[in-house]
């Protein structure tokens, strides 16, 4: 089994990379707050399936923590690799573990895309496995964010669209005191306007 990859990323579209290395073009799916550069030289831990049809597939992650919380996703009942791949595609690992072990079922129903008994599910089996493996919860998303959040999907943005922008204001603004209505001005400013 590939446990990793190193090279030159020669494509990016729509979620996948392709990453050449030792004269190979290897295409990996990859969660869209960790897009690279064509051009840029990394390093991508690897999970790989193999498909009904014989062809692999591959997951490409920059961090061990975040193949870590996939792979601890894929352990829960009723969660297979491709569900595991669409929620961390829906919220940031980090944000993932803090909504697992403070319990949020709410928040891991809207912004995990899964149901409530799914939810639940994953707290009940996800929590002590993270809390075992050093995850605590302790990365704090302010409150303004996830208010700011609320009232775009109000607005009728899409849980993509809402999540990209936010994780780009989290890094601009990290540091400054802010508060809900200059977080939604600013995330309106890059989404385009109201809807």
């Amino acid at each position: 089994m590939l446990d990793s990859i190193q090279g030159k990323v020669i494509e990016v579209k729509d979620g996948e990379c392709v990453v050449e290395s030792g004269g190979l073009g290897f295409r990996l799916y990859l969660t869209p707050f960790n897009v690279p550069k064509e051009g840029e030289h990394l390093r991508f831990l690897l999970r790989s399936f193999l498909r009904e049809s014989g062809e692999f597939i591959f997951y490409g992650f920059l961090e061990e923590k975040e193949r870590a919380v996939f792979d601890a996703l894929r352990g829960v009942r009723g969660i297979n690799h491709r569900t595991a791949f669409k929620i961390l595609s829906r919220v940031r690992w980090e944000e993932f573990v803090v909504l697992v072990v403070r319990e949020e079922l709410a928040f891991l129903e809207s912004r995990g895309g899964v149901g409530s008994k799914t939810a639940k599910r994953l707290v009940l089996e996800l929590k002590p496995l993270l809390l075992k493996a050093g995850f605590d919860g302790g990365i704090e998303f302010p409150e303004v964010f996830e208010e700011a959040k609320e009232v775009l999907f109000s607005l009728g943005y899409s849980v993509r669209e809402v999540n990209q922008v936010m994780d780009s204001l989290w890094h601009e603004l990290q540091g400054e005191t802010v508060d809900v209505e200059v977080v939604i001005r600013k995330a309106l400013l890059k989404l385009g306007g109201e809807r």
